[in-house]
């Protein structure tokens, strides 16, 4: 979000549930009853509803009471699951802990590491690194550089958003070939989410192309209002888009003539990825 303001995207969290009277699973290729339980306890957080009381997750997970209890306890003991004075739930540290793991794990993220840092200190803007999941036809930010500007935008690292005619999604449709363009564009519901948001997919597809051939994309309070952004496609093999890296800030300090300057910064830092 922008401090102070509104946030750059809004995350959609996928709930995972499960059924007390269903069959025991047996371990091997089937999952094991209890852990999956457990996963579907975890999964019913999101950054929506971070807190949760018992009585909330034994429905979110179609749990009776005392099994989501001693599931709850047995996280809370484990450090996975904190419960807080007033008796809620809320997602523990050691998840904090092993999500650094993974963050620093993931090939994307090591990949482009050194260029997340270049452009941070190239532009002074907030930089994201996200990467598409294609089916879901949604974006996860698997790597954030925050700005040192006082007014900045935030985007929390793990936060999934729909692929919408932002600079983050038209950047990574860009990349697809002409026909799979346009299949991809006429899958996704464009919502009015401000004033300035484009939904008319003919003209949409005139800017990927132009996208396309400039090697960037841009968004101004197409997503957000008061936030503009720029971001580039990351190829990797030269033919996928399998990321995209850009930056995002409030629209008082960027102008379409900056978006186009950073743009050009984006485009050459990224160009050996």
């Amino acid at each position: 979000m922008i401090r102070g303001r509104r946030g750059y995207d809004r995350g959609m969290a996928s709930r995972a549930s499960t059924n007390d009277a269903a069959p025991a699973r047996t371990v091997g290729a089937e999952p094991v009853r209890a852990v999956e339980r457990a996963c579907a306890v975890l999964n019913a957080f999101s950054l929506e509803t971070p807190k949760l009381t018992l009585v909330d997750l034994a429905q979110r997970v179609s749990l009776p009471k005392p099994t989501a209890y001693r599931i709850a306890s047995t996280l809370v003991m484990a450090g996975f699951m904190i419960q807080g004075e007033d008796g809620r739930y809320s997602l523990g540290p050691r998840l904090m802990e092993l999500g650094a793991v993974v963050g620093q794990n993931l090939d994307v993220v090591r990949s482009c590491a050194s260029a997340v840092d270049a452009i941070a200190d190239a532009t002074g803007e907030t930089v994201i690194l996200a990467e598409p999941d294609w089916e879901a036809g949604e974006i996860m930010i698997v790597a954030r550089h925050d700005s040192p500007h006082p007014l900045s935008v935030l985007s929390p690292v793990g936060r999934r958003s729909p692929i919408p005619p932002g600079a983050f999604g038209k950047a990574l449709l860009s990349a697809l070939p002409e026909d799979a363009r346009g299949s991809m564009l006429s899958r996704l519901r464009l919502k009015k989410l401000t004033s300035q948001t484009h939904t008319s997919r003919k003209e949409l597809l005139a800017e990927l192309a132009e996208a396309h051939d400039r090697g960037f994309a841009l968004e101004q309070e197409e997503f957000v209002e008061g936030v503009s952004g720029v971001a580039v496609p990351v190829l990797f093999d030269g033919t996928r888009p399998l990321a995209t890296i850009g930056i995002v800030g409030p629209s008082s300090r960027l102008s379409e003539r900056d978006l186009l300057k950073f743009g050009s910064i984006l485009r050459e830092l990224t160009k050996s990825l």
